[in-house]
């Protein structure tokens, strides 16, 4: 939880306009925290805590697996979602039942379902 009561929310991506679309749907449900792409994304789960972690599925550098991967073994608690387009579906999915993602929703994601999706893996 932030300083606000909220649950903080790291999202990955290695887009600004998506990073600033994602704040705009999260905020007031969730404190949201941004980085550009997957190494800069460590960085921040080095420096504080999340109750979630989402990430784009395709970044140059280290894609969304790869990081979320990472996350699942730095930070085991945290819940973490992949957005991903549908050429990416296997993979995904094998990586669900891995229990490296908690849930993998796609792109694009309305906004409704993204906040529902993100309350319900939390509780919230």
């Amino acid at each position: 939880m932030s300083e606000h009561g909220l649950p903080r929310v790291l999202c990955v991506d290695d887009e600004p306009n998506i990073l600033r679309a994602l704040t705009r749907s999260l905020h007031g449900r969730f404190e949201v925290d941004t980085a550009v792409g997957g190494h800069a994304g460590l960085e921040a789960l080095a420096a504080g805590r999340y109750a979630i972690v989402v990430s784009d599925m395709r970044m140059p550098g280290m894609d969304g697996l790869q990081f979320l991967a990472e996350v699942a073994r730095q930070c085991p608690g945290t819940v973490r979602v992949l957005l991903t387009g549908m050429g990416d579906t296997a993979e995904a999915e094998a990586a669900l039942a891995a229990g490296v993602l908690h849930r993998v929703l796609a792109k694009p994601c309305p906004v409704d379902e993204l906040r529902a999706a993100l309350g319900g893996l939390i509780g919230g």
